[in-house]
């Protein structure tokens, strides 16, 4: 087995704080799983470091549930 992991880009950490410090609530819609976007949400600040997947709740939501609670996608 095989782990690979990118690391995230220097800017986002403080990009994310810089959005959160504003009272802007930052959330992240992704095409990977729900593990994988947890440690991800978690590693760039969206989510504190000792939060619990149980209290991910909605500030993580993968690209097709998203689409799914937001009924879908249209061409316009």
């Amino acid at each position: 087995m095989v782990a690979i992991k990118a690391p995230l880009r220097s800017s986002v950490k403080d990009a994310i704080s810089k959005c959160q410090i504003a009272g802007i609530t930052v959330r992240m819609v992704t095409g990977d799983n729900d593990q994988t976007a947890f440690a991800i949400a978690k590693d760039c600040g969206i989510l504190p470091l000792n939060t619990q997947k149980s209290e991910m709740l909605d500030s993580v939501i993968s690209g097709t549930n998203f689409e799914k609670l937001s009924g879908g996608t249209r061409e316009v």
